[in-house]
């Protein structure tokens, strides 16, 4: 018994070194095996914005958009389930509002690049239309 677990164990390890190997190759050749998902919001307002990004296991912290300026998170999103969820409150003079920035089931963002307006009635994305986004309410 014990001799099949340690041929389990060697076959395991033999796996994710050759997995290990794929990935570094793959990562030199043709950019990766993994993808970087990435949000932009960028602030419409005529006034800062405190912005406050995180998902189930990440907190980006606080951080104030100037009027015109951006702000951008980086995740890798689920390839296999994809319930991947980024959630942002966004806050300014006597405003405080919450919506959930990245939705992986809603979300279908151009080469993994969601790009965000900040206005005062709610979040825009911006789509290949740029004089269309498509406007979302504050949750």
């Amino acid at each position: 018994m014990a001799g099949l677990l340690e041929k389990r164990s060697m076959l395991l390890l033999m796996s994710l070194t050759i997995l290990g190997t794929l990935q570094m190759m793959f990562g030199v050749v043709s950019g990766g095996l993994i993808h970087y998902t990435k949000v932009t919001m960028n602030n419409t307002l005529s006034q800062a914005v405190t912005v406050h990004c995180q998902d189930r296991h990440n907190d980006y912290g606080y951080h104030v958009l100037q009027p015109n300026a951006g702000y951008r998170i980086t995740f890798i999103a689920n390839p296999i389930l994809k319930r991947t969820l980024w959630f942002c409150s966004f806050g300014w003079t006597e405003e405080f509002h919450k919506f959930d920035i990245y939705v992986q089931t809603r979300d279908k963002c151009e080469n993994r690049r969601c790009r965000w307006l900040i206005t005062e009635k709610g979040p825009c994305r911006r789509t290949n239309d740029t004089n269309n986004p498509i406007c979302y309410p504050w949750n």
